[in-house]
Parts: structure tokens; C-alpha cells; sequence
């Protein structure tokens, strides 16, 4: 941590320090951002995105995966804070949900999914969510969704700076420093750096990370943007493989008494991304952009296995992952009330893995491409969306093709109603790098085309909303489809926040048949508007039928039909959020009834520990800006 203090101070002295004189190209009167293109870092023009801040930092959200938990039709497979919780939608896997940072998708080529533990949650700064139709259309990982993470990126006259520090149970210490410095207009830097380390509650369950992130902004002119991204990771983690089962509730409870599967088997995880993205305004209408962006990825991973035969041997994986991405956008406007977008785009991919796993070095290496295109238009109140991708894989053509369209039927006197429909038609690959990982040296590509058919309702009328959206996948096999649904309730106002998600999935394999999550607050502003005070109860309710087991050697799952040991789970958060002046600060009490809660067979929630017990943690996020 000392190199953290040494940060703070160096954060305290911009702070306090006079500053030189702003060059004169600060002080013209144009606008400091006129050069940034701000379009660059998002997938679409009609996704839905919100703030962190506004939603979540509240509530103090530690991860990713607790953010997008409080999504509807998310479930995490929660393997404890500093685990790889992996992001399931409506009954899919984990690896059908694609994850991006700015644009750039960052699933990992050979396990299909992401290791959440990759962000820090003080990255963000919004997160985009495409339409479970057209996900497929971003990546070669989104079949089922795809979130786009929206990084921070202050771009000030003056350096920027920011804190976050948070103090938790099991000896958890989180903090993260981030810094924007620009030198003119047209140029900027930012660092991050982030310590995190726990002992966790069970055997095998300690966990500590270090992040470090860099950005080189060169923002060359309205019509022409650079940027450099650099991100590295190196963390260690204890895989208990969860607790052996009981049904003596306080052997599971207390860590004292609860057995580990694995008590020593451990991975170290070292991970290096970069890339380079231009921006550029080549044609009059300036929503038309031409996108190019190159990256690479470079992932380690030891694996420490002395405890058991079954899964992983000890042994290492390295991966390679190349891509290149080239997009263009061309906006069609003919009149005021229709306004439309066509955009083609074309990515070329290249991954090797090597192992040592198995006898013998299990090495190969891989190229596909794809060439995609969209088409969307808006006609007063209607708006329809076709899209068209093509994944060449070992001279195959997988092709991959959706539609949708929405209706505003009401928007006026307070009162929104808009109808959706969509529909699409993926071509699944067979994840060959997992096949080969399971030691199938000569796995073949197969194809399972599912259709996703969905239809939903949104209305709101004076703070009352309700979002309401059912959905079946159907396969082109001897396999069931399933149907679904999620509805969205609540009602927003100066005072008050209450909102509600109700989850419905007949594939219960893999998700509970039904899952529910509500947070009630209370909101206002005190001491004449000088602090911000939100405070209130997080719910969730799980009905788990099935034990789903989970491998963390092998990042791998298996449905079972034996019954949970525990179908009714129930777990109840207490926080208190404020925002004083440039920072916020939070308290939470987490599981105040006291509950055994594991939503993942078999890995409790760590934390959860009873009302007033003590404070379970405490987070300040504080900015300086000089």
C-alpha cells in the first residue's frame, strides 16, 4: 500500500499546490471538446445506456458482476468477491455473453466468457446494453448479449484525479487511483493503477490483483481521433471448488467448520491487453464514421493443482489474441422525420493457445473472419433494425441474421407506451479452444442454429414504469427450446426510488426457474442542497431446483437433475450512500437477516453476515479537480 500513499500524496499536492498558467490554448473561448468524437466508444446509436454513478454508485456496487446482477435477466454465478463470476442472460452460458470496454470486445478466445476480475469498478463510467437480438451482430461471443463498458475518460481543461478506497470484510482493501492530465486540446493522458486483496472467509478463498491502465489521447481534429489503450493484470487466487455439502447448516456457515473441495489449489493469472483505435469523419454528414481499430491480447495462466484427479492438472495455458476491425457507418437522412444508418464493417481474428496440461505439448493456432452489415431506420414513431453477419471458421461459413423494430403507440401527457418484436437466427460454433483444453485433440466445428423470438412492452406514466419482455429459443435439433421472461417494474420520483425485476426461464439448468431483485430507497437533498443523502434496502430471492457443479480449474459447468440443497434463498442489503461536495461516501450492511445464501452450488455469499454484526463495508470515492 505504500505506493498508494505516494500516489494520494502526489493527488493531494495537484490539489493544493498553484497550478501553471493554462497555455493559451486553453484559454480560447471554443470549446475544450470540440475535437473529441464522442460517437467512437459505442456500439449503437439505439442501445440503452446508464450511468454507474447515477444508479449504482450509491448502493456501492464492487464489481461488474454486482452491477449487472442488478440487471433483468442476468444471474451470477457467484464464486465469492475476487472470483470469476461469470455473466449468464436469460438461460444462456456464460460464454454466449459478449463483454466489451469502449467498442472492443475483451472475451478471452479460448474460454469464450470474461474473468470479471479484468475491470476495475472504477473504470466505469456507463455501460451499454444491446438488444438481446442484434448482441450477435458485435461479436463472435454475444450470442445471447452483449454489454459494452464505457470507460472514464475525463477530458478537463484542468488535471483530474480520482480515489477510491474501500474497506470490507475478511481483510478485503480496495483502492484504486485514477489521473487525467491534458496538455492542449489536442492531447491527453490518463493512468490507473488498483490494489485489491482479501483473505476471504473459507479455506482457498484468498484473492489479491494488481491493475494497471494507460491512455493516450490525440485528438488531431473534429474529423480524425487516435487513441492508445494499455491494460495489465496480475493476480493470484485460491480455488476451493466451493464447500462440501452438509446439512448441518453451521458446518457451512462457519468457516471454521465448513471443508473445502480443493484446499490448495491455486492459479496465477497474469493478462496484457492493447490497442489502437482511429476515428474518423471522412464524409460531410459527421454521424458517418470510419472506425479502425487493432488490438492484441496476451494471457498466462499457472495452475497449482495439488488436491485432486479430477479436473485440470497442475500446468500452465498461455493464449494469443489478435484482431483487427474495420467499420463504416454511413447516415442517411432525407427528411426531418426519417433518419437512418448503414453500416459494414468487416474483423479478421487470430488466437494460439499452447498447454502443458496434457502429455505431450498441446499447441495450434487458429484464423477466422467476419464480414457483417446493419441497416437501421426511423420514421416518426416506428424504427426497424436488419442485421447480417458471416464467421468464416476452417473455410465454413457460419451465417448469422436478426431483425427487429419498435412503435412508440403513445407519447404524450406524461404517458410513453412503445411495443418490440424481434427475431434471429444464430449459427452455434462448438468452442474448440474448450475442446481442446478437455484434451479432444481433433475436435470438430459443428453447427446448432437457434432462433430467438421476443416481443415486449414498455410504459410509464408519471414515475410509473413498467418494462415487460417474453422470449423462446428454438433449436434446429432433437434438443427442447425453452420459453422466458423478464418484467421491469417501479416507480421514480424527487424522494423516492423503488424498482423491481421479476425473472422467469424455463431452462433451469443452468438459471433458477425463477429469481427476483427489488431495491427500495429513500432520496434527497439536505443542509441546503450540500449533500445528497440515498439510502435503502437491496433484495434478492432465488428458486434454485438443480445443483449446477462448477469446475474453476477448468472454468467449466455441469447441469444435474439432483435437487439444490437449499430451492428458497432469500438476502437483504442495508445501505446508506452520500455525496458531500466531491465525494461519495458509503456504508452497507450486508444480509441483515442473517441468511445462508449461496446462489452457485456450492459457494456462499463470503460477507453476509448479520444485522449490525458490524458495518460490512465502507467506500469513499473522492475527486480533485484543480
Amino acid at each position: 500500500m505504500k505506493l498508494f500513499l505516494l500516489l494520494i500524496i502526489f493527488s493531494a499536492t495537484q490539489c493544493c499546490f498553484p497550478q501553471n498558467s493554462p497555455s493559451d490554448s486553453l484559454r480560447k473561448k471554443i470549446p475544450f471538446h470540440t475535437n473529441k468524437i464522442k460517437e467512437s466508444v459505442y456500439l449503437s446509436k439505439s442501445s440503452e445506456v446508464f450511468s454507474y454513478d447515477s444508479l449504482y454508485v450509491w448502493s456501492d456496487k464492487r464489481s461488474l458482476s454486482e452491477v449487472m446482477d442488478e440487471r433483468p435477466g442476468f444471474f451470477i454465478n457467484d464464486f465469492g468477491l475476487g472470483g470469476r463470476n461469470t455473466l449468464t442472460f436469460n438461460g444462456m452460458p456464460g460464454d454466449n455473453t459478449g463483454v466489451y470496454r469502449d467498442g472492443v470486445q475483451m472475451n478471452d478466445m479460448l474460454f469464450g466468457d470474461f474473468d470479471i476480475q479484468g475491470f476495475s469498478i472504477n473504470e466505469i463510467e456507463r455501460i451499454e446494453e444491446i438488444s438481446e437480438v442484434s448482441s450477435f451482430f458485435y461479436g463472435i461471443h454475444s450470442s445471447s448479449k452483449a454489454i459494452n463498458i464505457i470507460t472514464k475518460d475525463r477530458f478537463t481543461p484542468l488535471p483530474f484525479t480520482q480515489l477510491r478506497f474501500s474497506q470490507d470484510r475478511e481483510g478485503s482493501l480496495f483502492a484504486d487511483v485514477y489521473y487525467s492530465q491534458s496538455f492542449s486540446r489536442k492531447t491527453n493522458l490518463q493512468l490507473g493503477i488498483t490494489k485489491h486483496s482479501l483473505d476471504g472467509r473459507y479455506v482457498n478463498s484468498d484473492f489479491n490483483i494488481w491493475r494497471g491502465r494507460g491512455r493516450l489521447n490525440f485528438f488531431l481534429s473534429p474529423r480524425a481521433n487516435v487513441k492508445l489503450n494499455f491494460y495489465i493484470n496480475n493476480y493470484d487466487r485460491g480455488l476451493n471448488n466451493g464447500l462440501i455439502y452438509s446439512s448441518s447448516t453451521d458446518s457451512l456457515s462457519n468457516e471454521d467448520l465448513a471443508k473445502v473441495v480443493l484446499p490448495n489449489t491455486k492459479e496465477n493469472i497474469e493478462s496484457y491487453f492493447y490497442n489502437t483505435e482511429l476515428t474518423f469523419r471522412l464524409f460531410k454528414n459527421n454521424k458517418s464514421l470510419t472506425k479502425l481499430n487493432l488490438s492484441g491480447s496476451n494471457f498466462l495462466r499457472k495452475l497449482n493443482n495439488p488436491d485432486s484427479l479430477t479436473g485440470l492438472p497442475s500446468g500452465y495455458i498461455h493464449t494469443s489474441s489478435y484482431i483487427s476491425s474495420l467499420t463504416q457507418s454511413f447516415n442517411i437522412t432525407n427528411k426531418k422525420s426519417f433518419d437512418s444508418d448503414l453500416m459494414v464493417g468487416a474483423d479478421f481474428f487470430y488466437n494460439a493457445f499452447n498447454s502443458d496440461h496434457f502429455d505431450g505439448h498441446n499447441t495450434f493456432k487458429k484464423y477466422y473472419y467476419s464480414l457483417r452489415a446493419k441497416y437501421e431506420a426511423k420514421y416518426n414513431s416506428v424504427s426497424a433494425g436488419l442485421f447480417l453477419r458471416n464467421d468464416n471458421i476452417d473455410e465454413r461459413n457460419f451465417f448469422n441474421l436478426g431483425f427487429e423494430t419498435s412503435v412508440k403507440a403513445i407519447s404524450k401527457n406524461s404517458m410513453e407506451l412503445g411495443f418490440n418484436a424481434g427475431v434471429n437466427r444464430i449459427e452455434y460454433s462448438a468452442n474448440e479452444f474448450r475442446s481442446k483444453l478437455n484434451g479432444i485433440k481433433d475436435a470438430v466445428i459443428f453447427t446448432t442454429p437457434v432462433y430467438l423470438i421476443e416481443g415486449g412492452m414498455k410504459f410509464s406514466y408519471r414515475g410509473f414504469f413498467a418494462n415487460i419482455t417474453a422470449y423462446r429459443n428454438e433449436y434446429e435439433t432433437t434438443y427442447k427450446g425453452y420459453f422466458g421472461s423478464n418484467a421491469t417494474l417501479g416507480f421514480i420520483n424527487k424522494n423516492i426510488d423503488i424498482t423491481s425485476t421479476l425473472n422467469y426461464s424455463e431452462q433451469d439448468g443452468i438459471v433458477p426457474k425463477f429469481f427476483a431483485k427489488s431495491d427500495w430507497a429513500f432520496k434527497g437533498k439536505f443542509f441546503r442542497n450540500k449533500l445528497d443523502l440515498k439510502t435503502g434496502f437491496n433484495f434478492k430471492y432465488y428458486n434454485i431446483l438443480y445443483i449446477v457443479n462448477q469446475d474453476q480449474t477448468s472454468y467449466s459447468y455441469s447441469s444435474t437433475s439432483d435437487t439444490f440443497p437449499n430451492e428458497n434463498q432469500f438476502v437483504c442489503d442495508y445501505y446508506l450512500g452520500a455525496r458531500i461536495g466531491k465525494a461519495y461516501i458509503n456504508l452497507t450492511v450486508a444480509n441483515i437477516f442473517n441468511s445462508l445464501v449461496y446462489n452457485t452450488y456450492i459457494f456462499p455469499l463470503n460477507d453476509r453476515e448479520g444485522f449490525l454484526n458490524s458495518i460490512s463495508r465502507f467506500t469513499i470515492v473522492w475527486d480533485f479537480i484543480n
